[in-house]
């Protein structure tokens, strides 16, 4: 990955470190061939539940239904989306990176490492391209990332990886590419939400 020395702002200094979990990788992979990698399939662990914290007043606007407002027991509290995401992704990497709507969604406090990207791109074919490079690319882990591990529930894969001390789940529904970083703790119930939650209506959400 290339080095890019940026200057951004106080506030969207906060968000890089996740972002580059989620959007440094999709960053040229688009060049990246892997015909013989190998994945596993592994089952998340269970018996590791704990409390959740305290969630702080919620910073979102209540027509945010486009996006799960709880996952397990951690609650939504705060949306960046659109330009403002977009913007904060395009700065970190020096370039504009492919044209789609993105979401970064925060669960649980403030500061939170569970955090939900979604991007949304014109057709699904698209997404499916950038979902098998990101994959592809991953399949034998790095310096940050444990190699990727799959499962399959009909025609959708879905991709597990490890970094930062943190779990890493990311698939795709149509047009729609979905990636949930979370604690070890919260990660079975909250990614049993995830997968029951229907992101299609941000399709037919007007760009504010």
């Amino acid at each position: 990955m290339r080095n890019y020395n940026i200057k951004i702002s106080r506030k969207a200094s906060k968000y890089i470190i996740p972002l580059l979990l989620f959007y440094g990788i999709a960053a040229g992979c688009s060049e990246t061939t892997q015909t013989s990698a190998q994945v596993t399939l592994v089952k998340i662990p269970l018996g590791h539940a704990k409390k959740a914290p305290k969630n702080k007043p919620v910073r979102t606007p209540a027509h945010t239904n486009y996006l799960p407002k709880t996952l397990g027991d951690l609650s939504l509290y705060h949306v960046i989306q659109n330009q403002e995401a977009t913007s904060i992704i395009d700065k970190m990497h020096g370039k504009t990176l492919d044209d789609c709507k993105n979401y970064i969604a925060h669960y649980g406090n403030d500061p939170s490492k569970n955090i939900l990207y979604v991007s949304v791109y014109e057709n699904a074919e698209t997404a499916k391209t950038n979902l098998k490079n990101m994959a592809m690319k991953m399949a034998n882990g790095s310096s940050v990332f444990s190699p990727v591990t799959h499962t399959k529930m009909g025609e959708t894969v879905y991709f597990e990886t490890e970094g930062m001390g943190l779990k890493h789940y990311f698939y795709r529904m149509d047009n729609i590419l979905i990636w949930w970083q979370v604690e070890p703790d919260y990660a079975e119930t909250t990614y049993n939400d995830l997968l029951k939650f229907d992101f299609k209506g941000l399709n037919n959400r007007v760009t504010p």
